[in-house]
Order: structure tokens, then sequence, then C-alpha cells
């Protein structure tokens, strides 16, 4: 790992970013479940990292932040500020629309980049999914990992 790698992941530890990073498993990314309605389809897990993954990334996830800043095309306070509230938007979205409540979709920000996982309906129930997360504000791409479940219909019973 190069000194400026150590240097972010001790300055992570000192400021409690990272506060369980010895002890697991890390979450860096906001994730949230935006629709749960989908009776064939797993959970869908948070995106945790090990502490190795964290040290091999804190130098990639600076260094975004830094070309960003000086691109100008990010605000101050780095690429990854925004992303919980983007992600609350996206879950509030999709969780908010009828069109998918029969849908399993879990929702990950990084930097403005959304990945939707999970599980729809069909292929066009996949396509206004994401048409309707593009559309938000601060979204800069999405990222689709939906799998396509129909759900078995149950069978009719007689009417007596």
């Amino acid at each position: 790992m190069s000194f400026n790698a150590k240097r972010i992941v001790a300055l992570f530890l000192a400021v409690g970013t990272v506060p369980t990073l010895a002890d697991g498993p890390v979450q860096l990314d906001p994730f949230a479940m935006a629709t749960s309605g989908h009776p064939n389809c797993p959970p869908v897990a948070p995106p945790l990292l090990t502490r190795e993954q964290v040290e091999r990334s804190a130098h990639a996830r600076a260094e975004r932040g830094t070309r960003c800043a000086m691109e100008g095309t990010c605000e101050p306070g780095g690429a990854y500020r925004r992303d919980p509230e983007i992600n609350e938007a996206v879950r509030s979205a999709i969780a908010g629309d009828h069109r998918f409540a029969g849908t399993s979709i879990g929702v990950t920000t990084s930097r403005g980049w959304v990945t939707l996982q999970g599980c729809v309906r069909n292929a066009r129930q996949r396509d206004q999914l994401v048409a309707v997360v593009k559309r938000l504000p601060r979204v800069a791409l999405v990222f689709d990992e939906t799998r396509t479940i129909a759900v078995k219909a149950s069978p009719r019973r007689p009417v007596s």
C-alpha cells in the first residue's frame, strides 16, 4: 500500500468515518432497500468491504474526489459528499412509484453513481425503473444489476 493510501485509511480511522474497520466488514457507500415486494427475490445485501478492500480502495476514492474538485465537476467536500441524500432520493422515488410495488430493489450510491440490485417482474418494469432513476437530480450514472423474475400466478380455485 502506498504512503498516501495509508494516510487516508488512518484519516478515516481518526475521524471515526469507519468505526468498525477493525471489527469486521464495513459499509462505505449508502445503501437502502427501496422496495421488497417481489415474493421470489432473495434479499439484497449492502455492499460490505473487508479491511483489505477498504485499504485498496482508499487511494482511488481520494483520487476521484481530488480530480472532480480540480476539474470543477463536484462541489467542495468531494465526490462522495451528496451520496446519502442522492441515495435517499432514489429510494424514495422508487418506493413512492406504484409501478414498482411488486419489485425488490436495493440502492447503493457512490459519487453520484447509483447501482440498482434486486428483482423486477419484466423488462418493461426494468426500463421504467432505470428511466425514473436517471431523471433524478444529481444522479450521474445508473448501473442496472436487477434480474427479471416473473411471479408465478397462484392456482385458481373453483368458486362454489
